[in-house]
């Protein structure tokens, strides 16, 4: 059949076609079925899905797109991103889903940010990392080696980790190298606390001392308390005029800091 006949015929079928009913059309349609071959079932079995499913992201109003994603988890919306590019865009614009997903993992919302790409990366960020938490794989670990007995104290400020120890020394620590920057003979450390130029240890035998990092030297000694248990805490700030102190027996202690 020439092509100019063909479309003749195609549009007259088609006008009655639509002209039948539901149960007619689809008697029609099995007996194509039936008459067609190899070439045209397989046409048929391709185009199937496609004509039976919508895209409903790409078709819908996007307002109406991001009321639909509201109803999925975070999990379902990730999945769905991977779908298709089209999918992917739409799902990442959806600024409330995201928010709404970090605001559900605890975190604070600043209403003021609407990009919905950035809360997307918070909430992928806080995921992953609460996923290396769940793994054991979130910090890296290392370790500290100078003392020779057991460390009972630490104090860690600035990237800076001081550590007392048992073997009546203590030692001030670059964390991000894991060197030693500076280690002097003590009492025995149950409490320790420092700034740039000095440090304040509680020791086990009841008694406090101040040092000077750069020459080790004690400048100060105090003893206040009594009875059993190490000074076990160094409330303040060392720029303070008054060092107040702890003890396991819960009986606080003042001493004049010297500037």
């Amino acid at each position: 059949m020439e092509r100019k006949d063909f479309e003749t015929w195609l549009d007259n079928i088609s006008v009655t076609f639509l002209s039948l009913t539901d149960l007619q059309k689809n008697e029609t349609l099995d007996h194509l079925i039936s008459l067609s071959g190899a070439v045209q079932l397989r046409h048929l079995s391709n185009n199937l899905e496609t004509l039976l499913k919508r895209d409903f992201l790409k078709l819908l109003p996007l307002e109406l797109s991001f009321y639909l994603l509201k109803w999925l988890d975070p999990q379902t919306l990730l999945t769905c991103c991977l779908v298709s590019k089209q999918w992917n865009k739409v799902i990442s614009a959806c600024t409330e889903v995201w928010q709404t997903a970090c605001k559900n993992l605890g975190w604070q919302i600043d209403d003021s940010v609407q990009d919905a790409l950035h809360w997307k990366k918070v909430y992928l960020k806080a995921i992953l990392r609460m996923k290396q938490l769940e793994d054991h794989e979130a910090f890296e670990t290392s370790s500290l080696i100078g003392h020779s007995a057991r460390v009972y104290a630490l104090y860690y400020k600035d990237g800076l980790l001081c550590t007392g120890s048992d073997d009546l020394s203590a030692k001030l620590w670059d964390v991000s190298t894991g060197q030693c920057v500076y280690g002097i003979q003590t009492h025995t450390c149950a409490a320790v606390k420092f700034d740039e130029q000095k440090l304040v240890t509680g020791s086990f035998d009841n008694t406090v001392a101040c040092w000077e990092w750069s020459s080790g030297a004690r400048t100060q000694h105090f003893r206040g308390h009594t009875g059993a248990g190490p000074i076990s805490n160094i409330a303040s700030s060392l720029k303070s005029s008054l060092i107040p102190l702890g003890r396991v027996s819960h009986s606080p202690w003042c001493f004049p800091s010297k500037r």
